[in-house]
């Protein structure tokens, strides 16, 4: 055990870790780590570089001189060790008392240990000089009841187009005015959302994905579904990614897959706090109708959508990767009229996504309908290609081209 523990801590040898490239949150995590003593818990889907982060305070730490004795790091991804033994192994091996000076623990993929939870508030509770940093791919699948009040909670997302041109050593492209080039960019980033792929655009996202979604589905699955069919899991992953944006019916979807309700809504409950799947609710101006509304289904990013297809319908990408772009909770539907998202933000907004060559009155009609005017919506907005004609008045409903989106997203929000 000591052997496996100082493998894990190269630090404590003078070693350095070295990432070079941060993510956008690595700032507010630095301050974090620093200002509170709550414990920091990084969550989010497989692959996209939580463990990194993690090193990458410790280097935060090591250049503010913090003792390496005093950090220390144990990943729970290979030996299932309840954390209070894992610290009482360290205790030993540091020679000293844990209460000894201020320290910091790092967690790895501790949602693999049972009941980890309460170990972790055992700790927190009873070592009120360690300051506890957690991480897991699957984090969201487990309460967290027991940590109310003693931890910040920070979801690690897939890359940001600015992040993807960063770790892809190809900032310059952000203030191009070039439209073809920004494109085509664009386009390779819709599948691109994880850092090894923006890394290395040698790797192919299909064959990438195919062995993350592996994991989740026929790995991870097990851990939180009790005699889980492996099969149905994948079979409704599979009918999200044919068609993101449809509704699904829980009970429609059970008697065409032989399955129940119950069974199917704890598998896409699964897939959605895996973060593969993402569910939007059917707006409404009664917060109590919101729950059982109808739902639509996305996969969580585009980057997602080539484990299926690498060719598939371009509106449907544009249309998914505005919902990850705005992190859409909602759409609007009543009575045959729909409206792909409702941003419920200081000013409420209506979006419609129409990748079409020409877009006139007609496409745009359910803005003025009677109904979704009883929605209030301050802001009508478009997500248009890049050579749409427009043939309406566009004083009214303000036209935003696809790729342009992930500029005006964060005024978009603050409005």
């Amino acid at each position: 055990m000591f052997e496996y523990i100082t493998l894990q801590n190269p630090h404590w040898e003078g070693k350095k870790y070295n990432y070079l490239l941060t993510r956008k949150i690595f700032a507010r995590l630095v301050s974090n780590l620093e200002n509170n003593n709550l414990i920091l818990s990084l969550e989010g889907p497989r692959r996209v570089g939580k463990s990194i982060l993690i090193k990458q305070l410790m280097d935060s730490l090591l250049n503010s001189k913090v003792s390496s004795k005093d950090i220390f790091y144990f990943s729970f991804d290979d030996f299932y060790l309840e954390p209070i033994k894992v610290i009482k192994e360290y205790e030993q091996l540091r020679g000293k008392s844990l209460r000894d000076g201020k320290m910091y623990f790092f967690f790895d993929e501790v949602q693999k240990i049972k009941d980890w939870q309460t170990q972790i508030k055992i700790i927190y509770d009873n070592y009120s000089n360690i300051k506890i940093i957690i991480s897991g791919s699957t984090l969201r699948q487990n309460k967290k009841e027991s940590l109310a009040g003693r931890i910040l909670e920070y979801f690690i997302n897939y890359l940001s187009f600015e992040e993807f041109e960063l770790f892809s050593n190809n900032t310059k492209i952000l203030s191009s005015e070039i439209d073809d080039v920004f494109i085509s960019e664009y386009n390779l980033y819709l599948s691109r959302q994880y850092p090894e792929l923006a890394i290395n655009r040698i790797l192919v996202p299909k064959e990438y994905i195919y062995t993350i979604v592996k994991k989740v589905i026929f790995e991870d699955s097990e851990k939180f579904i009790e005699n889980v069919d492996k099969d149905l899991l994948h079979k409704i992953f599979n009918i999200v990614l044919r068609n993101p944006g449809q509704i699904i019916d829980y009970s429609d979807l059970a008697k065409d897959l032989g399955s129940n309700r119950k069974i199917i809504s704890n598998y896409i409950d699964f897939l959605i706090n895996s973060s593969i799947v993402r569910k939007v609710y059917n707006f409404s101006n009664n917060a109590r109708k919101i729950e059982s509304s109808s739902r639509k289904f996305y996969p969580f990013c585009t980057s997602l959508i080539s484990y299926m297809s690498e060719n598939s319908e371009m509106s449907k990408i544009i249309e998914t990767d505005v919902a990850f772009q705005l992190n859409a909770e909602y759409f609007w539907n009543k009575d045959n009229e729909e409206i792909d998202f409702i941003i419920d933000s200081k000013k409420r907004m209506g979006l419609e996504v129409k990748y079409k060559l020409s877009i006139d009155t007609k496409d745009i009609k359910t803005f003025n309908s009677k109904e979704f005017e009883k929605l209030h919506i301050v802001d009508k907005i478009i997500i248009i290609r890049d050579n749409s004609k427009l043939f309406f008045d566009t004083k009214e409903i303000i036209p935003i081209k696809y790729y342009t989106l992930w500029k005006t997203k964060e005024r978009l929000l603050n409005l």
